[in-house]
């Protein structure tokens, strides 16, 4: 089976140029916590990612303004992506690989046309079970984070 298949197609995307706050905005509407970032509205060419948690971790955590912080300042750039005609054993192997549970799709010019999803590849792909489990596990593995010294604990007050 194809990535084509069961993706998502014409995803809700946003800009570098977009403030986070619409951004988060997007999110909310469409029910997602993944937007592709295309470089503008007429190009659009996959330039980045941003996730619900990129916005938490360097807009909230950090005190900054939404309505004036761009989505070029916390998304990542050169993301994963895979085409249309990959088969979706390809997409999930990338997801275990990469610890992601969703991919953009482009095409050949590298413009954004889909996003496959970990929840898309468990609910259509025919992958099976075990393939399913096994790439689950590599997802939610604890990443390896370098030790820095002391642990910085903050509480609400």
């Amino acid at each position: 089976m194809k990535v084509g298949e069961i993706m998502t197609k014409k995803p809700v995307c946003c800009c570098p140029s977009s403030s986070t706050l619409s951004a988060a905005l997007l999110m909310q509407e469409s029910d997602t916590g993944f937007l592709p970032v295309i470089q503008d509205p007429f190009t659009p060419t996959l330039v980045g990612v941003v996730t619900d948690r990129d916005l938490c971790l360097h807009v909230v955590a950090a005190d900054r303004n939404p309505s004036s912080t761009w989505v070029d300042g916390c998304m990542t750039r050169d993301p994963i992506c895979c085409f249309e005609r990959d088969e979706v054993s390809l997409a999930l192997d990338l997801m275990k690989t990469h610890q992601i549970r969703r991919v953009p799709v482009v095409n050949e010019k590298h413009e954004v046309v889909g996003v496959v999803s970990f929840s898309d590849l468990a609910h259509k792909s025919g992958i099976e079970a075990n393939a399913i489990v096994a790439a689950l596990q590599g997802i939610c593995e604890a990443a390896q984070v370098p030790k820095q010294g002391t642990r910085r604990i903050v509480t609400a007050a």
